[in-house]
């Protein structure tokens, strides 16, 4: 006989009108394999599944890691972003500078400003010997030369009334004021903010000091990170102690201390 002509079911094949048992298989347990296999595939995909009290619970789980991680990571990127600013705005003052000095000869031939709060006297001196070698900078004016808006936004940041405001092109900004000077010796203080347009605009965070200190008669001309305050410490442990102890726009003088640190902010800088 053959089956393969035939209607076949299971165990049992159907031809002739006759029914042939095939040998070998058992109609019962075939029917128990069918069941077993199907109830075995059932139990895989239950434990492939979640729950949603699970899925729950893992999303929990994450969210209080995030929340203990990721404020540690912010603080790191923000440190990382500080301290490679400062660096760059240091070498970029620096070099226009430098550049300066092959157009104008060496300091002690340069005008300096002579008058606190002057802002026409401060404007000159940056338009004669900073703008020419910087690139993407604007001045924000009090005035109709200038941009007011800008202006006014730049000293809020700063608090220190500045008679000239200037920003990037890259979004950092920096203000400029003539300390006690006369026509021999006298500082420029600088404060630069390195993100200016975002927060948090504060000193010892993205807001800090430099200084140009001259002294006309003795040839002597200093350009470095800090106020006044620290200009003669040499110490880390001095830059440090002060750094710790200054409140308000005094905190602006922790750049010395970063400087100090090969422009790096290390895990005991006073991350307020």
């Amino acid at each position: 006989m053959d089956c393969f002509a035939s209607v076949c079911n299971d165990a049992k094949c159907h031809a002739g009108g006759k029914t042939v048992i095939l040998r070998g298989v058992n109609p019962e347990e075939s029917q128990e394999k069918r069941s077993f296999a199907s109830l075995k595939m059932t139990s895989k995909r239950q434990k492939a599944a979640f729950t949603l009290a699970e899925v729950l619970i893992t999303l929990g789980i994450i969210g209080i890691v995030a929340a203990m991680t990721l404020p540690t990571l912010i603080a790191s990127y923000n440190k990382q972003e500080c301290s490679v600013r400062l660096k760059k705005f240091y070498s970029t003052m620096s070099n226009a500078f430098n550049l300066a000095t092959i157009d104008y000869g060496a300091m002690r031939y340069w005008e300096f400003p002579t008058t606190q709060n002057n802002g026409p006297q401060m404007s000159k001196f940056a338009k004669t010997y900073l703008f020419p070698y910087l690139t993407g900078l604007r001045e924000c004016g009090d005035d109709s030369s200038g941009d007011s808006a800008c202006f006014v936004y730049g000293n809020k940041i700063f608090k220190q009334g500045l008679p000239a405001v200037y920003i990037f092109s890259d979004g950092s900004c920096f203000g400029l004021n003539i300390g006690g000077s006369n026509e021999g010796a006298g500082n420029i203080h600088i404060y630069y903010d390195y993100n200016c347009m975002k927060g948090p605009n504060e000193y010892g965070k993205d807001v800090f000091e430099f200084l140009i200190r001259w002294y006309k008669y003795y040839d002597q001309y200093t350009f470095k990170a800090g106020g006044y305050r620290v200009l003669n410490m040499t110490t880390r442990e001095e830059l440090l102690n002060d750094c710790k102890n200054a409140q308000g726009n005094a905190r602006g003088e922790c750049a010395a201390l970063i400087q100090y640190d090969g422009w790096e902010i290390k895990d005991d800088y006073p991350w307020w």
